[in-house]
């Protein structure tokens, strides 16, 4: 199975703009999303990180 980066590749050599479009936005959606769970984790293990601005 060649994977997600060769189909990248053929697809922008191809012009085949609404595969590249499809593959940009499922990567932008995977970085937002675990960038979000791995803060909301930080902030559940480490009791100095908070989530709200308690007064400063």
């Amino acid at each position: 199975w060649p994977g997600m980066g060769k189909l990248l590749i053929d697809s922008i050599q191809l012009l085949d703009r609404p595969v590249v479009v499809a593959y940009l936005i499922i990567t932008v959606v995977m970085f937002i999303t675990i960038n979000l769970v791995v803060d909301i984790v930080y902030s559940l293990l480490d009791p100095r990180v908070r989530l709200k601005d308690a007064g400063a």
